[in-house]
């Protein structure tokens, strides 16, 4: 493990994560749904409100994972464990949605939130060897 702190952030980070999965259908769908209309009436777009919320939803899920990517990279001196333990919370966080009132677990929510993962992650390997070949 390369940063005790930093690991407390990803762990954190997943309670986050997990906390949002908790919740029931109704109340996530309303969450989600009022900040996916502030953000459509803002930009108004020419899109149907249904089809940006539900890409909102997903660029959520892709968000939320890829600063979990990011947390690992600092996180864990291996990558493979770093990436692999990511994705695994990943897949206990679809299933425990299947038993949470109205939500079920996806396959395609776990392939973004593994999407967001690996690009947190790289974008943090990247960073971080960019300013340690200046110094």
């Amino acid at each position: 493990m390369k940063s005790k702190k930093i690991f407390i952030l990803y762990v954190i980070w997943i309670c986050f994560i997990w906390s949002n999965s908790l919740l029931p259908a109704t109340q996530s769908s309303n969450l989600s749904g009022s900040l996916s209309y502030q953000l459509y009436s803002l930009l108004h777009l020419p899109v149907d409100f249904e089809l940006f919320h539900t890409f909102t939803r997903k660029c959520a899920h892709f968000s939320e994972y890829a600063v979990l990517g990011g947390l690992a990279a600092f996180s864990f001196s291996c990558w493979k464990k770093g990436i692999g333990t990511s994705i695994l919370v990943a897949c206990l966080d679809e299933t425990l949605q299947l038993f949470i009132d109205g939500r079920s677990g996806q396959i395609s929510d776990v392939l973004i939130d593994s999407a967001g993962i690996l690009c947190g992650f790289f974008i943090v390997f990247f960073i971080t060897k960019h300013f340690s070949k200046k110094d």
